[in-house]
């Protein structure tokens, strides 16, 4: 293998893929990632078994060929590489690479190819042409709400179903919940769980993607690509619970607010919350919301924000953390509140309202 190629592009595509590989895995080939020289491109490859993405850019291959080397010791090396064209040459013996650029050169071994998990090509599915930035929009607006524990597996992720000719993404764990819909000119037949670790990378790499990507399901992975890269996620294997039952019907108990106003009360009442106890006080009345919490070793914190509300006065203690999550994710100036009654979950829309709203179950007292 000899291929020569821009030091920008090469750490580009290492950034990228560097993230994936394995750290922490039995199988050491796992923390490699796969270099691939084949007539005017050249791939870099990382996967950890249940996402993987490729990376593809344009070079000078002089030689063809393919070599698994450690992801973070050639990323740290290209790092210190000055701009400019660098050379990467295969040693004939041991699995070696040699990188040079200029003056600078490094030699670092590898790892037989052959031992690389195979891939998928994914050729042979359904795909379909999507809007980046609506994707990107609808991991924001859900991602935070998945579960974080690793027992209640389905719930570490994001379902993804089809709704009549919208797409719908939900997100609970179990306190929380978080849906959008959108039109993604998607079709498929089943629900899907994407795990919360795909999406995550998923996002990191569409973040800089304008236009449109291809987008396709087959049983076990969704597979997105464009022609720079592409990415394979796992999909998790089991049901996801219905969540339906859990969205209250329409109540005529509805705060509107000021959004930035809120969550910068929020953020002043969330010093005196600890991890044990994260509930803040939330008292409406006509026209006007005390927003309150009390530590018992260190004080209380109390504020005070206008509210547009008629109804009969109430109280309820809520997450602080889950509401500031909540409101970080929307960008309308005002959001309406919905609360039934006690013991009920308190409903968060933008306002106007869009087809996006999160749910928060309130706190025992």
């Amino acid at each position: 293998m000899f291929f020569e190629i821009e030091r920008d592009i090469f750490y580009e595509g290492l950034s990228k893929t560097v993230p994936i590989a394995e750290k922490k895995s039995p199988l050491p080939i796992l923390s490699h990632i796969l270099l691939n020289a084949s007539n005017t491109t050249i791939t870099l490859s990382a996967t950890d078994l249940e996402v993987g993405l490729k990376m593809t850019y344009i070079s000078n291959v002089i030689e063809p060929g393919v070599l698994a080397v450690p992801s973070k010791k050639i990323y740290e090396m290209v790092r210190e590489l000055p701009p400019g064209i660098m050379n990467i040459e295969s040693t004939q013996v041991g699995n070696r690479i040699k990188i040079f650029c200029g003056e600078i050169s490094f030699e670092l071994a590898g790892m037989d190819a052959a031992d690389y998990p195979t891939w998928s090509s994914f050729e042979d599915i359904k795909k379909f042409s999507v809007n980046s930035k609506k994707i990107v929009n609808m991991i924001d607006k859900t991602i935070f709400a998945a579960s974080t524990d690793d027992s209640r597996f389905n719930l570490n992720g994001v379902l993804i179903e089809e709704n009549g000719e919208i797409t719908r993404f939900v997100a609970t764990d179990g306190h929380r919940l978080a849906l959008v819909d959108e039109n993604l000119g998607l079709s498929f037949e089943s629900k899907v769980i994407v795990p919360k670790k795909g999406l995550i990378e998923l996002r990191r790499i569409l973040e800089n993607v304008n236009g449109d990507i291809a987008l396709g399901f087959e049983p076990k992975n969704l597979c997105v690509s464009t022609d720079r890269f592409m990415m394979s996620v796992r999909l998790v294997d089991g049901d996801y619970p219905d969540y339906r039952k859990v969205i209250p019907p329409l109540s005529d108990k509805i705060i509107k607010s000021n959004r930035i106003k809120l969550l910068q009360a929020l953020r002043r009442t969330a010093v005196l919350t600890s991890d044990t106890n994260k509930g803040v006080n939330i008292e409406v009345s006509q026209d006007t919301m005390v927003v309150s919490a009390t530590h018992p070793d260190l004080g209380s914190a109390r504020d005070v924000i206008a509210v547009e509300y008629k109804g009969e006065d109430f109280k309820v203690i809520i997450n602080v953390f889950y509401m500031m999550e909540a409101l970080g994710v929307l960008e309308s100036e005002l959001i309406t509140f919905e609360f039934d009654k006690e013991g009920a979950p308190m409903v968060i829309r933008p306002d106007p309202p869009k087809e996006y709203f999160n749910l928060i179950m309130p706190m025992r007292k």
